[in-house]
């Protein structure tokens, strides 16, 4: 228990409270650590999601490796197809370091609005209420696909820092009207223990494959 407290718990927050106490507290030296002028693309913040997507993706690559079930198999070239484009998208495809002007998806018209939503609504449905609903279902599927119950800690975390983070005085620094990358980071991690725990921690009987 208390190694899933660090995890889902005191990791989240000591990270993404560090970061914007650092971005927010006033001192410009860190302000430009977390995300400089120059563009957020080159702090602490987006170079730490690049991080966790990379651990992801690579995550990914070793559940092919040790998982043999077809569904498995596919779940897991979804996550790793999934993690490598966010992470393109990230860095703008390599453009970020070329020209200003994002050259994403994400960031293109109501096309981030609707992402914010949607990223909200899936991490509270799958990460809160699956967890909290299926972690001790009857159904054996369910229950191997359910995310930890402390899963529902970091969810918390993450919405009360994102909450905060909207309501601060953005002050025209480079994250601006984009506070949801506080969340970001959060989210990207949570995935990265869920993946983490279903590739190593966790095995579903050759008989439920079909």
């Amino acid at each position: 228990m208390r190694t899933r407290l660090v995890l889902y718990g005191a990791v989240p927050f000591v990270t993404v409270g560090g970061l914007m106490i650092a971005y927010y507290c006033g001192v410009d030296v860190l302000r430009r650590v977390v995300a400089p002028g120059s563009g957020k693309e080159f702090g602490l913040l987006e170079n730490l999601q690049n991080a966790v997507l990379i651990a992801i993706a690579a995550v990914a690559v070793l559940g092919l490796r040790r998982k043999r079930l077809r569904w498995e198999r596919i779940s897991l070239m979804f996550l790793l197809a999934g993690s490598l484009f966010m992470l393109l998208e990230e860095i703008d495809y390599g453009f970020q370091y070329a020209i200003d002007t994002p050259v994403n998806v994400h960031e293109f018209g109501s096309v981030e609005s609707t992402l914010e939503h949607v990223a909200r609504f899936g991490g509270l449905t799958f990460f809160g209420g699956f967890a909290i609903v299926f972690a001790g279902s009857a159904n054996r599927l369910l229950r191997y696909l359910a995310p930890d119950r402390f899963a529902v800690l970091t969810i918390l975390l993450v919405t009360a820092f994102w909450e905060v983070a909207i309501r601060l005085p953005r002050g025209g620094g480079p994250l601006a009207g984009d506070e949801i990358e506080f969340a970001e980071i959060g989210v990207y991690y949570l995935v990265l223990l869920y993946a983490y725990d279903m590739v190593f921690r966790r095995t579903f009987g050759s008989a439920a494959a079909a």
